[in-house]
């Protein structure tokens, strides 16, 4: 039997981790909250469980660092210095708690370690390889970033911020640290958010992993922030459950992006649902304002502010969408009009194809006066002469250049009302409206036959001299029909070509026996 592939095989591997990961988060929370052993033994088991599951992050990120290239190589490893880095900080946390056997003192070195991982948090989060940003994407990448930190901002205000500061501390220092703990969980999240908005579907469940990971960790930061400056947080707390689950979650974002790596996302084509990233957290906000308004009485201050910048922000962002969505409809219009143009004209000579003359021709005789005999409209039919020679000696771009030529003279020969078309190959033809007589219109034929006479000079060197055969029809009624008009113009130009070359035809009932014997 053969061996499953190794994509399989990794597949695997990595659901055993989540599952694992799911279990060991559930086992340890239910530890918290039901203190297995008594409190000195869960003590040892919270300190020691946060600091294996960052020591376990960091080496998940240091193999993926070693696994990626480009950014991504960076990325990792600045993550893998922020989890390694608040190891550190636990590391010192536990040597209080379980060396010493004394509570930790807040501020501390261990704070040491757990805020100074939250640059490498943040340098990590900007390093993951994101979508190129230029002009109005990157001022609309802007306003939704300051979009995210505003809306973070006033929630962690509502929730945990606003109390961290009400409660001031013992000191200016510990009041500071209070403040820097969810501060900093307010930048990465807002990091994680903007690199959700650019990166490719292919790395996106790495992200997804991280964000959660991040973010959880930030829940944890907070509330540890909050409890602290209530005086009510102790060793073997249930938040510290998130600290474990947080650091598994970021250890299976750096396992799954061995397969699935993080790769920046194109501006154009991101799914849909990332333009409403920004305003999840606007929700949240918006909720929780309403909330303190209504039972707590003020929106204080600060919040008021911060809801107000998150206001105009949000008016700016829906402006510059509007912007954006009128240069769209303008470009789609532009675009529309240049379709419709290609697919009426011929792309050699720019002249009306054969569809666009035969709508010209049927609109002609619909409008055209039914009393006046003949019609005021006819139709020129004109053949080069011997074009499949100049293909033959010279090659088909001389003959392109040939032909190119000859719809410019066609041009300059027409009058403004008169519609110049390429039917195909070697084929033109010219819609003649207003026809006061046979004699305007031979004149018309002539100043195109000797405009095709003059020399041209094809490809820098070959010197031709091109020459047509026209054959002319009148619509003796309006309703004769554009079909039946082009070919009785065909049939002149059979007829005219058979007495000679570089002549004009014209139509008249004979010369169709005589057109059905030549063929």
């Amino acid at each position: 039997m053969a061996d499953p592939p190794s994509g399989s095989r990794r597949d695997r591997g990595f659901a055993v981790a989540v599952a694992a990961t799911v279990l060991v988060c559930a086992g340890f929370m239910v530890w918290m909250l039901t203190n297995l052993g008594g409190d000195r033994t869960t003590v040892w088991f919270d300190d020691l469980g946060e600091l294996v599951a960052a020591l376990l992050a960091g080496s998940a990120c240091l193999a993926a660092a070693r696994h990626a290239s480009g950014p991504g190589r960076r990325a990792w490893a600045l993550i893998a210095a922020w989890a390694l880095c608040w190891a550190l900080g636990e590391a010192v946390w536990s040597w209080y708690e379980l060396v010493r056997n004394v509570p930790t003192p807040f501020p501390s070195l261990a704070d040491a370690g757990f805020l100074g991982a939250i640059p490498f948090a943040v340098a990590g989060v900007l390093s993951f390889p994101g979508a190129a940003a230029r002009g109005r994407a990157r001022l609309r990448l802007f306003l939704d970033g300051l979009t995210i930190a505003s809306a973070l901002l006033s929630v962690s205000w509502a929730t945990v911020l606003g109390r961290v500061y009400a409660s001031g501390g013992d000191s200016l220092l510990s009041t500071a640290l209070s403040l820097a703990y969810p501060i900093s969980d307010v930048a990465i999240g807002t990091m994680l958010l903007v690199l959700a908005m650019r990166t490719a579907r292919g790395g996106q469940s790495a992200v997804i992993l991280l964000t959660l990971g991040l973010g959880v960790t930030a829940i944890a930061d907070s509330a540890f922030a909050y409890l602290t400056a209530a005086g009510t947080y102790g060793s073997g707390n249930w938040i510290d459950s998130f600290w474990v689950g947080g650091f598994l979650l970021v250890g299976l974002a750096a396992l799954r992006s061995l397969r699935h790596p993080v790769v920046a996302a194109a501006e154009r084509g991101a799914p849909r649902s990332r333009l409403y990233l920004p305003y999840i957290p606007v929700g949240v906000a918006l909720v929780l304002a309403v909330d303190e308004e209504f039972h707590g009485g003020n929106l204080g201050r600060f919040l008021f502010v911060t809801m107000l910048v998150l206001i105009v922000v949000v008016v700016a962002r829906q402006v510059l969408t509007l912007s954006d969505n009128a240069e769209l409809i303008r470009r789609l219009s532009d675009r529309e009009r240049q379709l419709e143009y290609q697919a009426s004209h011929d792309p050699l000579t720019d002249l009306a194809n054969r569809v666009r003359f035969y709508e010209r021709v049927t609109r002609a005789l619909a409008v055209a006066s039914p009393w006046r005999q003949p019609s005021s409209v006819a139709v020129l039919f004109i053949d080069l002469d011997d074009f499949k020679d100049v293909n033959d000696r010279l090659g088909h771009q001389v003959g392109d250049q040939l032909l190119e030529a000859v719809a410019d003279r066609l041009r300059r020969c027409v009058r403004p009302s008169d519609v110049p078309a390429r039917l195909g190959g070697d084929e033109f033809a010219v819609l003649v409206t207003e026809v006061r007589s046979t004699q305007e219109l031979m004149g018309i034929a002539e100043r195109i036959l000797d405009a095709l006479r003059a020399p041209v000079v094809l490809a820098g060197q070959c010197l031709v001299s091109p020459q047509g055969t026209i054959g002319v029809a009148i619509a003796e009624t309006p309703q004769i029909g554009a079909n039946e008009l082009l070919r009785r113009a065909d049939v002149a130009m059979y007829a005219a070509k058979a007495r000679g070359k570089g002549v004009t035809g014209v139509y008249e009932a004979s010369l169709e026996m005589a057109v059905q014997l030549l063929a």
